[in-house]
């Protein structure tokens, strides 16, 4: 039996006769003349291979490489300068039989194009990875956090809070020991809470849209006291609000709207320190009315305004007519005055006359005496 056998320069190969290792072959071509036999060729083409004990003992120790790794070690083989595969623990073969050429002291020297470089991830706290080297770890080994200007990072090691860091970009191992890592915003953030049909003291049923401006005050408490604070912060407002409105008649909601918005904040303030919060500013935006009661309501306000304005017209025609009084107890003790308003009246008529006509009787005439010029 005849097999031509090519090997391409960066590909190697192990012929079995009988399914026994009988070569290592190396880039080249071969003929194999076996008569009666049965050959078969295993090619070692991947980055990390399994060879059998009779297989390895072919090979030679340039070309491959043999790596154990503890439970708290890993290894990254690099390829040209490249990372091309992440080792967990246990025993691996890593075949380094590519070549590279670089230049030393200006010769061209063939060295090798496979590294390996063993880690240590027994550890918690490390550097983030490269973002090449992060994309071949497994999220078994491996988490990051990235947290922006006014935010931290809280750090759970096996479950427990272990430290609050600043922000920046944060990484751990978690092959040994389970890390987690969570992002809080400790900056200011407002929640609005819409919508919130209240029955006020007389019955009325009223809807209320609501505001809180509010902070993290201490995220490593934070963490440990509550899951989800802006739900737990939602909830207080509601109950604070639905107890401050049912104790208050709609005449005392609507007379005293800041000091009902000062008292929800006084108890939501409270409820926010036990959650480690800081409340900033509370507001009720809008107090809304059913359509009937609106429509009253206006009616009533109506009623009022036109009232106050009747009064108000009332007092203006008083004072009006009272001092038309006085003037006129003036004019009747002072005759000259009187006189005197009477000629500013024809002086004010005159002024307003273009043309005049005369009218005359009869024997008007001769009496008539016209002034000169």
């Amino acid at each position: 039996m005849m097999k031509l056998i090519d090997v391409g320069p960066r590909s190697r190969a192990i012929l079995e006769v009988n399914g026994k290792p009988r070569r290592y072959l190396r880039p080249g071509r071969y003929l194999v003349v076996r008569p009666f036999a049965r050959v078969e060729v295993v090619w070692l083409a991947a980055l990390a291979t399994e060879l059998n004990a009779e297989q390895l003992a072919l090979v030679p120790a340039e070309d491959l490489q043999i790596v154990q790794l503890a439970e708290g070690e890993r290894a990254i083989v690099w390829r040209r300068g490249r990372p091309a595969l992440w080792l967990g623990p246990g025993e691996h073969q890593v075949l380094t039989l590519e070549r590279s050429i670089e230049v030393r002291d200006g010769k061209a020297q063939e060295v090798p194009a496979v590294r390996i470089e063993r880690i240590d991830v027994s550890g918690v706290e490390i550097s983030p990875l490269r973002d090449d080297v992060k994309a071949i770890v497994p999220a078994a080994d491996y988490v990051e956090a990235t947290a922006a200007e006014g935010c931290v990072v809280v750090r759970y090691v096996d479950g427990a809070l272990d430290a609050v860091l600043p922000a920046g970009r944060r990484a751990a191992w978690t092959a040994v020991r389970k890390v987690q890592l969570a992002v809080i915003d400790t900056r200011e953030r407002l929640l609005q809470i819409p919508g919130q049909e209240v029955m006020s003291k007389d019955r009325v049923t009223l809807r209320l849209n609501l505001a809180a401006a509010y902070r993290v005050a201490d995220a490593r408490r934070l963490a440990s006291v509550a899951r989800a604070p802006d739900e737990i912060l939602y909830l207080a407002v509601q109950l604070a609000s639905r107890d401050a409105v049912s104790a208050r008649s709609l005449d005392e909601l609507l007379a005293a709207r800041e000091v009902l918005a000062e008292e929800v904040a006084q108890e939501v303030g409270a409820r926010t320190q036990a959650l480690c919060l800081e409340l900033l500013r509370f507001g009720i935006k809008d107090l809304i009315l059913p359509g009937e009661m609106k429509a009253l309501l206006n009616r009533v306000i109506e009623a009022q305004k036109e009232s106050e304005a009747n009064v108000i017209l009332r007092r203006e025609e008083t004072a009006a007519t009272r001092s038309m009084a006085q003037t006129a107890k003036v004019l009747a003790e002072n005759p000259l005055l009187v006189r005197l308003k009477e000629l500013e009246a024809y002086k004010e008529l005159a002024g307003k006359v273009g043309r005049l006509h005369v009218v005359l009787g009869e024997g008007s005439l001769p009496s008539l005496k016209l002034g000169a010029g």
